[in-house]
C-alpha cells in the first residue's frame, strides 16, 4: 500500500509542477502581446520619436479610433533612446482630438479629450491613424 501512495504522490507532484509551468508560460501576456506589435515610426523631432502599432488600430465607431502608440524620448545630440512610454490613445478623427486612456499599462479612466496644441508628433499620429482607419 505504501508503494501505491508513493506512486500517486509522484504523479500528483508531476501534474502540479506541469500545471504551474503552463500557468507561468501562458500568463505572461505582456511578452506575447509585445511580440505581435507592428511598430511603425510616424514622426521624429530632436526630442523624440513617435511610433504606432499598425496591428492595434481599432475603429470604435462615430469617427473614434483607438490605437497603441509608443513615444521614445531621445538625446538631441546623439539620438540615443532615453526612455519609452506606451500609450493607448483614443482619437476623434473629426475634431482631431485625442485622449490617453492608458499610459505604460496603467489605465486612465479620467482622461479628457485634448487638442494636440500643434505638437508635431501628436499631429502626425492623429493624421496617419485617421487616414488608415
Amino acid at each position: 500500500m505504501f508503494k501505491i501512495n508513493q506512486k500517486t504522490n509522484r504523479i500528483l507532484k508531476t501534474f502540479f509542477y506541469s500545471l504551474a509551468i503552463l500557468v507561468i508560460i501562458f500568463n505572461r501576456s505582456n511578452i506575447v502581446f509585445s511580440a505581435v506589435n507592428n511598430w511603425v515610426e510616424i514622426s521624429r523631432t530632436n526630442e523624440g520619436i513617435q511610433y504606432l502599432d499598425r496591428n492595434s488600430l481599432n475603429n470604435k465607431g462615430k469617427n473614434i479610433i483607438e490605437i497603441i502608440t509608443k513615444y521614445s524620448k531621445i538625446k538631441a545630440n546623439t539620438s540615443e533612446k532615453i526612455e519609452d512610454n506606451i500609450y493607448i490613445m483614443r482619437i476623434n478623427c473629426i475634431s482631431n482630438e485625442f485622449k490617453d486612456i492608458s499610459v505604460n499599462g496603467k489605465n486612465n479612466p479620467s482622461a479628457k479629450w485634448e487638442a494636440s496644441n500643434k505638437d508635431k508628433l501628436l499631429d502626425d499620429v492623429i493624421s496617419d491613424s485617421c487616414e488608415n482607419v
